[in-house]
């Protein structure tokens, strides 16, 4: 299946991520090229750490710098004490990378951690003429940048609510997509349906989805225009919760329909009945979630609609429990249905769909999310 999610995670805000780091670095080259010699001999280190830390969110961008720092700080360490052993080069470089590749396991250091590899190697190699001027001009520099990079993000912090919506409208559009092509194969009238070609995975987009509002929920750590959109995004959160999981849902219906129907035992007759009121109620839930994406929740006369006729297919699914296992596969589908409409709330003063509500329910109105302590 087409993925219509990137794993980037500036969420789409490369652009305004690229701004800022060129505003970073021209702003560290200028102020590394001020400092006084030795430092100021290595002011090249200053738009790379500036660059290193510019990140999506303050605390990212915080979290960043001081990792870096210690990366530096514990790389020079060792590269400057491999110096002042006496010990041929090719020795000293493999046993340096060696205690480097280990010392980098911190798991302190995170995603900076590579540079205590860089760092030992530039020490031990290039510092041979004054590995002290060298190390202070490296460290020294990297931080000026880093700390500049910081200070670029902490001003000029992106609120990526647009990207994340037009990721929360994708990931609806395809369950709703599923949905019809379910629908669609169950009123065919001939067994020439490829249930290979309906049935699409949306876990993993479904997953994205969260990872997106995850780190739009970052996005407001130390931000200064926190107060402004935290608001938006606990409606945005709320609402990407219940397309999660109307997702994963919908995934799961289409392959059970799917193997059922291809099975010796299939349980709908193409464009039966039964068939025929699944495939309305999938058709008329795939316009709800297409909408409910979009911030509209489920109006009075649509909940009245689904909710009878999820109520007609209990009828059918009731009808054939005299029949043993072959009343199985209705009653999955009918808890799947169920499942689906528990997760989507309605408007004020609307019936009740008749849902399974989730364990794990969103409030709804949502309010701010408070993040578990690390």
């Amino acid at each position: 299946m087409r993925s219509t999610s990137s794993s980037d995670p500036l969420l789409g805000s490369r652009l305004h991520i690229a701004v800022k780091a060129a505003v970073a670095a021209a702003v560290a080259w200028q102020l590394g090229n001020l400092m006084p010699s030795p430092l100021g001999d290595y002011a090249y280190y200053a738009p790379l750490g500036a660059v290193l830390v510019v990140h999506p969110n303050v605390v990212g961008s915080l979290r960043d710098a001081g990792q870096l720092f210690g990366s530096l700080l514990l790389g020079a360490a060792i590269g400057a004490a491999f110096h002042a052993m006496p010990m041929p080069g090719s020795v000293g470089v493999g046993l340096l990378v060696g205690v480097a590749v280990v010392a980098a396991g911190w798991d302190l250091l995170g995603g900076q951690r590579n540079w205590v590899i860089s760092a030992a190697l530039f020490t031990y190699i290039l510092g041979n003429l004054d590995t002290s001027a060298f190390v202070s001009g490296l460290v020294g520099q990297v931080s000026l940048g880093a700390a500049i990079g910081f200070a670029v993000t902490f001003v000029l912090p992106p609120v990526p609510v647009r990207v994340a919506q037009r990721h929360l409208e994708a990931v609806a559009d395809q369950a709703a997509a599923q949905l019809d092509d379910i629908a669609a194969a169950l009123v065919a009238t001939d067994d020439s349906v490829a249930w290979q070609n309906v049935t699409r995975e949306l876990l993993p987009e479904a997953l994205r989805l969260r990872e997106s509002h995850d780190a739009l929920d970052d996005a407001l750590r130390g931000n200064v225009r926190a107060g402004r959109w935290r608001d938006v995004v606990a409606r945005r959160r709320a609402i990407a919760d219940v397309v999660e999981r109307v997702a994963a849902l919908s995934e799961n219906l289409a392959y059970t329909l799917g193997e059922v129907q291809t099975s010796e035992g299939r349980w709908l007759r193409p464009g039966g009945e039964a068939a025929s009121i699944v495939a309305e109620t999938l058709r008329d839930l795939a316009v709800v979630v297409r909408r409910f994406a979009r911030h509209e929740e489920v109006r009075a006369a649509e909940a009245e609609v689904l909710s009878a006729a999820v109520e007609r297919l209990a009828g059918v699914v009731a009808a054939s429990v005299d029949r043993g296992e072959e009343s199985y596969p209705g009653a999955a589908v009918l808890v799947s249905l169920r499942r689906i409409l528990g997760a989507i709330p309605v408007e004020e003063g609307a019936t009740d769909l008749g849902g399974i509500p989730p364990l794990a329910s969103p409030a709804w109105p949502p309010r701010r999310r408070r993040r578990p302590p690390a």
